[in-house]
């Protein structure tokens, strides 16, 4: 089950909000990485909103970790914003957490 699983994408200013809501799991983590590289060649600025994520395992953050190397690769910002409690502690305990801070 996909727990109200959605992907949402925003253009705010010069950047494209990525905003994702549900649980990201085995069963969700390759629609999110689809999304995700797609969104980072579309722009130069991607932000991933993930306040409204309440479940994240390593398959979810490998493709949050596949859509920074690909916007890397373009010369493309890509970094994630709203990460709650359990979600923000997977993306620190994996050190991947450093990588997706925002800028600033």
């Amino acid at each position: 089950m996909n727990r109200g699983f959605g992907v949402e994408r925003v253009v705010d200013a010069d950047r494209l909000v990525v905003k994702v809501r549900g649980e990201i799991d085995l069963m969700t983590a390759g629609t999110l990485r689809d999304e995700l590289v797609d969104a980072v060649k579309q722009s130069p600025e991607v932000m991933v909103d993930l306040s409204e994520v309440g479940f994240l395992d390593s398959t979810g953050v490998r493709s949050l970790f596949d859509a920074y190397r690909a916007a890397g690769e373009l010369g493309h910002r890509f970094y994630v914003s709203g990460a709650r409690q359990w979600v923000a502690k997977v993306l620190d305990v994996t050190g991947v957490g450093k990588l997706l801070a925002p800028p600033g």
